[in-house]
């Protein structure tokens, strides 16, 4: 169960799953499919990815090359994240609407999340939603390749654990602090904390969500150690699996406005870890495992990346051609027919025409690095 750098099938299926949940529930199924779990999936899969990859580099360097990393990450996103802000852009400026400096910048360098929190979004146009708004999740995401690596280097030695934990319980206390102080007659209510409304405030904020991500950091350290019959059980038992089901079905069941702010995110990120440790490592579930590893679902976990962003510029331009403003419930029959082949079209396009010309390069450069190391 040792961390190594090697390519793990499962987690593109997972990868697929996600993006599969996500794109359901914006298009008109967001009452019955939880979107907002096929984020923090996203989140926690990135998370067990990243720490992996680090753990492997510091077992065969000594180190983790800084410079490197982040590279890596600017080479691996910005390509498709440049098409997606011109493709917006140019939507926006045939509708005769300014993206503006301050929207660009945000998209550019990873604020969205923040900037949909303090302000927002508007076209002026009720049939035509701003597509930048997706990228807060993406924001939430770079905040964490930014900050982490530093972090796992810091406390490799010792105190990784009781860090990460106390991250994970201070997480949860914060969104407990903006869910009840926020409130009206709260006592932060009002103040700039809490952002333009409080429940956006929780789900969008980095300092609110980072704790999906540290689940799936704290797998791949455990996978890493030596082994111990709690990890073991942990990582390898069905049980474990059967133990995530059960909170991801009861965080989506109970309703209460403020467990789903603040404790729905802990036992949706706690679930993940649960669940992802048997998934990938216990015997009993290798029926699973091969279902995962279905071509069709693989294609989609590699394109997961793209079909995120183009799915919801397809959503955008579909709103705009059918005269509709976005819901949660079904959309006339020419909205899908728009939004499906549009979203098809796009995200084909950017993968097999940037993102796979980037990676093949990318593996070129990385490749040259392990020679040189080696």
């Amino acid at each position: 169960m040792a961390a190594g750098p090697g390519y793990i099938p499962e987690l593109d299926g997972l990868r697929a799953l996600s993006i599969l949940i996500v794109i359901l529930s914006h298009a008109g199924l967001g009452r019955i499919v939880p979107g907002g779990f096929g984020v923090t999936l996203f989140f926690g899969i990135s998370g067990f990815i990243i720490t992996r990859l680090l753990l492997a580099e510091h077992k065969a360097r000594g180190r983790i090359d800084f410079a490197a990393f982040y590279l890596r990450r600017a080479v691996r996103l910005y390509p498709a994240l440049l098409v997606f802000v011109a493709l917006a852009s140019a939507a926006l400026l045939a509708m005769g609407v300014e993206p503006g400096s301050g929207p660009l910048a945000s998209a550019l360098l990873y604020f969205v999340n923040y900037w949909r929190i303090w302000t927002s979004y508007e076209t002026g146009i009720e049939t035509f939603p701003h597509p930048f708004g997706i990228l807060w999740s993406l924001a939430i995401e770079e905040h964490f390749y930014l900050l982490f690596p530093a972090l796992l280097w810091l406390t490799l030695r010792r105190g990784f654990l009781p860090l990460i934990l106390a991250l994970v319980a201070a997480s949860l206390a914060w969104r407990l602090v903006l869910a009840t102080g926020c409130a009206p007659g709260g006592s932060l209510s009002g103040g700039l904390a809490c952002g333009r409304d409080v429940a956006d405030r929780i789900y969008l904020g980095t300092d609110t969500r980072l704790d999906a991500m540290l689940y799936g950091c704290l797998l791949a350290w455990l996978a890493d150690r030596p082994p111990a019959r709690w990890t073991a059980a942990l990582l390898r038992h069905p049980a474990a699996a059967l133990a995530a089901l059960a909170l991801i079905l009861a965080s989506l069941l109970y309703r209460d406005a403020l467990f789903r702010d603040t404790w729905r995110y802990s036992l949706q990120s706690l679930a993940i870890l649960l669940g992802l440790g048997p998934l990938l490592f216990a015997p009993t579930l290798a029926r699973a495992r091969a279902a995962l590893r279905w071509a069709p679902l693989q294609l989609l976990g590699r394109m997961s990346y793209v079909l995120y962003l183009m799915h919801w510029l397809a959503i955008c331009l579909a709103c705009l051609l059918t005269g509709q403003t976005l819901r949660e419930t079904a959309y006339s029959p020419a909205w899908y027919a728009a939004a499906i082949p549009l979203t098809v079209a796009l995200s084909a396009a950017v993968y097999w025409g940037v993102e796979k010309p980037v990676a093949r390069w990318r593996h070129r450069m990385r490749a040259r690095q392990v020679v040189a190391v080696a």
